[in-house]
């Protein structure tokens, strides 16, 4: 017992320090200069531990929505456009924004190009539009964090109704042995109740063959008797 104890202490151990190794609570962009569908262009870069491909797909058509763009995807590519976005911010104008997202470590990794019309954003050439598209993407992947953690929540939290079904299952199971060990005991002790009356019964007959062999020796001496 006390080694399944010691085994799930250290289970629930190695799966909090997983777990707050891979929380993500700080937003990291980078600039980077790639090639995309418009060329080699700077962008912005940022990674998303415990986010697939797919999760952040859908994310993008929801910030595709909040910016009132029109998002454009294909399976076949990892890029992702959005076109004719509205961000303040950024320009007083519509803007295109190109995102590439691709699998990295575990998780996701997702660049932001954004094109200003004619011109891509960049941290030297637009120092404020930058800026402002950094904040864009430190919110994209808090959204997308805060979405990764409440699918956690939800898959822990039927895990933990999964232990406490099992746990009722083997109260129940425990309950219903002990009934039966109580059924066991209670028949037990008839039994041995059964066992002193047969005894008791056993001694009664005994006295009754040793006087019945008596009567028997009895009536045969007298029968022998009117034998003359």
């Amino acid at each position: 017992m006390k080694n399944i104890h010691v085994f799930l202490f250290s289970s629930f151990l190695m799966l909090f320090i997983s777990f707050n190794a891979n929380a993500q609570t700080a937003f990291t962009v980078n600039e980077v200069r790639q090639f995309m569908s418009k060329g080699e262009q700077n962008g912005i870069e940022i990674t998303l531990p415990n986010s697939d491909v797919d999760k952040v797909k859908d994310a993008l058509k929801s910030y595709g929505k909040k910016v009132k763009g029109k998002m454009i995807s294909s399976k076949k590519s990892s890029e992702v456009f959005i076109d004719n976005a509205q961000i303040d911010a950024v320009s007083n104008n519509t803007v295109d924004i190109y995102v590439i997202v691709v699998p990295f470590n575990k998780g996701a990794k997702v660049t932001f190009f954004t094109d200003l019309g004619g011109a891509f954003v960049s941290s030297y050439a637009y120092p404020n539009q930058h800026l402002a598209m950094e904040a864009q993407v430190r919110d994209f992947a808090q959204t997308v964090a805060l979405s990764t953690v409440s699918d956690q929540l939800k898959a822990e939290e039927k895990a933990l109704k999964s232990l406490e079904k099992s746990l009722k299952s083997l109260e129940k199971d425990k309950s219903k042995k002990l009934k039966t060990i109580e059924k066991y005991k209670k028949s037990i002790a008839d039994t041995e109740q059964d066992i002193i009356k047969n005894d008791a019964d056993q001694a009664a007959k005994q006295q009754q063959i040793i006087l019945q062999k008596q009567i028997i020796e009895t009536i045969k001496t007298k029968k022998a008797t009117l034998n003359y």
